[in-house]
């Protein structure tokens, strides 16, 4: 008896037909004869519901289906797998979607570029302008919108 089986059991404690319902359909004979049992008393409902869950299992799932042998008459057991790596990266360094060219971009930038200094604390009040859309994303390459 599998986990939908013992479901449906305890769904039929509530309610008999349902039970029934679901394994053999809403206008079958079972269904009839469940619904009449009900009308009699419940525990022969029950009982009846409880008869058919245990008459008609469900599928057991867990067993895998038997492969036939191929076109050539040979057996699947003695064929191998091959595995293929592919490794697009030869240099073994990671760009992360960038180009080689503008990493070395970059870094021309950066080795041009003055060592920064360090103005915490005092704000805007130097009255330097701040730079341009065009300059802020200068060597950005991700899509504007």
């Amino acid at each position: 008896m599998c986990t939908s089986d013992i479901f449906l059991a305890l769904l039929a404690v509530l309610f008999p037909p349902i039970a029934v319902w679901i394994k053999r359909g809403i206008c079958s004979l079972d269904s009839v004869l469940n619904i009449l049992l009900c009308v009699l008393g419940y525990i022969p409902g029950l009982l009846h519901s409880w008869y058919i869950i245990a008459k008609y299992p469900e599928e057991d799932m867990d067993t895998y289906e038997v492969i036939p042998a191929n076109e050539e008459g040979r057996s699947r057991e003695n064929q191998t797998v091959t595995y293929y790596y592919v490794n697009q990266n030869p240099g073994g360094r990671m760009n992360y979607g960038g180009t080689q060219q503008s990493n070395n971009h970059d870094q021309q930038n950066q080795q041009q570029a003055p060592p920064a200094q360090s103005h915490e604390g005092q704000g805007s009040s130097q009255g330097g302008v701040p730079p341009t859309y065009e300059q802020a994303v200068e060597g950005d390459h991700k899509v504007q919108t």
